[in-house]
């Protein structure tokens, strides 16, 4: 009985024993397992702490920059279209907005009769509103312009401003057809032109009233014609006042008044035009070509319409018989008609006396944006004596014409004129002839 016990305490004994040691093994394996993780997490701590610094630096910056780009791209619009930036461009050269800034083509005329021009400039503004413009152009007849201008800020409340300019001009080819408004235009000869102008300039002006006046400087170079016939070949100095003298040197003193309530002033629909100027001009050579001039323009603009159309109308008399009887006006000085500003369907200069007298009439509409359409007509005449500005023997011209339009007035026309001279005229010119 007793043996029997003792076998069946020692199997239990060993069954225990069996049981502690699985469990023993359980627990070393458990353990083993963490081990390896703890090992494992201190591995990868030991070789991030052994890696070099820089490394770990460029890469976080490299983290942040690809988060900033990322940013970046989902905030930033999209740069301007080829279109929009072809207008800021336009916008610069002052083609939509007025004044150009920086570096700019630039197209208008030489001299009249020099033909379309083309060529380059440069601006730059400073201060508040004070400017330094410098340009230079080329005519297809081959005329030549240089002209600088410094505009100086405004002053007494904006109201006051100082301009001084210089200017070159090399006109080789200038028609002349002789004195008076019976002259013949077979007589058409050409002159060599050359003026050389330093001025000063102080313009006073409120919302529609202005004065102003300044002092130029003028060395005039003249000489015979690059085409055939020659000025001289054709004319002589009895006949045309100032021929055979060479070169000429003017002081000349201006002063101005004027009242213009268009608005814009450079293109308008409504408004009205009125000025008056005063020249005298002095030689410093011979005084004998010394004179007086004073010019009147008087320019209305009725609306019709909604102002959709507009009658244009403009009034111009110059006069330069005051004064001395004695007085001479050179022959390229002389008040002219003709060409297109004055009388369209006529040449420039094709009339040129001491007086003359001009009127204009447009009636001007506007089919599109950025476009006018005008029906014209000139008449005007020259005269050796104020008392023959009367309307006997008047020039007369008509036609037609379209202009582009800017946002500070005309940009550029193309006209086609006719007269008792010319069936039709083609005239390309910048700007608006009134």
């Amino acid at each position: 009985m007793a043996r029997v016990h003792s076998e069946a305490s020692i199997a239990q004994s060993n069954t225990d024993a069996s049981l502690f040691w699985r469990s023993a093994a359980n627990l070393y394996v458990i353990l083993a397992k963490d081990e390896i993780r703890v090992a494992v997490f201190v591995c990868g701590a030991l070789l991030s702490s052994f890696m070099s610094p820089t490394a770990a630096q460029e890469t976080r910056a490299e983290n942040i920059r690809q988060q900033q780009v990322e940013k970046r791209e989902a905030v930033t619009p999209q740069g301007p279209n080829p279109a929009v930036r072809v207008i800021d461009r336009l916008e610069d050269w002052g083609i939509f907005a007025g004044a150009p800034r920086g570096l700019y083509p630039w197209f208008g005329s030489v001299y009249p009769g020099g033909g379309f021009a083309g060529g380059a400039g440069f601006r730059k503004p400073f201060a508040d509103d004070g400017a330094f413009n410098v340009f230079g152009g080329y005519s297809i007849n081959m005329f030549a312009r240089a002209q600088a201008d410094l505009e100086l800020p405004t002053f007494a409340r904006n109201h006051a401003r100082i301009t001084m300019s210089g200017r070159y001009i090399d006109a080789p080819d200038v028609r002349y057809f002789g004195v008076g408004n019976s002259s013949d235009q077979d007589d058409a000869t050409r002159f060599g032109y050359r003026p050389t102008t330093a001025s000063a300039r102080l313009e006073i002006g409120g919302q529609y009233a202005s004065i102003g006046g300044g002092v130029n400087l003028h060395t005039v170079e003249t000489f015979g014609g690059r085409t055939a016939p020659s000025i001289e070949q054709q004319f002589s100095p009895l006949d045309t006042p100032g021929l055979g003298v060479s070169k000429f040197t003017y002081i000349n003193s201006t002063a101005h008044a004027a009242i213009d309530w268009r608005r814009p002033p450079g293109y308008s629909g409504r408004g009205g035009l009125y000025r008056v100027q005063f020249d005298d001009y002095r030689e410093q050579n011979d005084d004998v070509y010394s004179f007086k001039l004073v010019e009147a323009e008087v320019l209305q603009l009725i609306p019709i319409l909604r102002a959709n159309w507009v009658i244009a109308l403009r009034g111009l008399a110059t006069v330069t018989d005051i004064g001395s009887d004695t007085s001479v006006v050179p022959y390229f000085l002389l008040p002219a008609l003709g060409g297109g500003s004055t009388l369209r369907g006529y040449p420039d200069f094709r009339f040129r006396d001491r007086n003359r007298l001009l009127m204009n009439a447009e009636l001007r509409w506007t089919p599109a944006r950025f476009l006018d359409m005008a029906l014209f007509y000139d008449t005007g005449k020259v005269a050796a004596v104020r008392r023959d500005l009367d309307f006997d023997g008047l020039k007369n011209s008509y036609g037609i014409g379209m202009r582009l339009v800017g946002v500070d007035g005309y940009a550029f026309r193309v006209e086609v004129a006719r007269s008792e001279e010319h069936k039709a005229r083609l005239i390309f010119s910048a700007g608006g002839s009134f």
